[in-house]
């Protein structure tokens, strides 16, 4: 029997290093891919988790700056409606400051029925502030009254 050469070209063998560089990049590529899964399946729960708390707050009102501190209570409390333990005081003045701020908007704008709502939050919120009473005849300076 007559064997059969074949006259096709054998594929040159690959190196080790070649072999090696292979498997490399693909195990970068398979981790790459897996990064990318996780980064687009991240859980962003915990943004709603978070509350009002007292980080920076007591700063802003030592310095009397409300505008951050209304930003957080608006963030925090307002939308998400939580208050962290031990933060209450905090979120009254910051309900007593939004409250106060709305009082005179519609004193302004001559809507005595809303600024008779907005006194009832500040007369409830006033009860609740604890220590920072004092904090609540500064926010009575910014408004232009006492």
């Amino acid at each position: 029997m007559a064997r059969y050469i074949s006259r096709a070209k054998s594929r040159p063998k690959k190196s080790k290093v070649i072999i090696f560089l292979n498997i490399v990049i693909g195990m970068l590529a398979a981790l790459c891919i897996f990064m990318l899964i996780g980064f687009f399946t991240t859980d962003d729960s915990h943004y709603y988790n978070r509350g009002f708390d007292a980080y920076y707050i007591s700063d802003y009102i030592h310095k009397g700056d409300y505008a951050p501190l209304l930003i957080d209570y608006y963030d925090d409390y307002g939308i998400l409606g939580m208050v962290e333990e031990g933060s209450e005081e905090e979120a009254a003045l910051a309900g007593y400051a939004d409250a106060a701020f709305r009082y005179n908007a519609y004193l302004q704008a001559g809507d005595s029925e809303m600024a008779a709502v907005q006194k009832a939050r500040m007369d409830e919120a006033a009860k609740k502030v604890g220590i920072y009473e004092p904090e609540l005849s500064k926010i009575g300076i910014a408004l232009n009254r006492e």
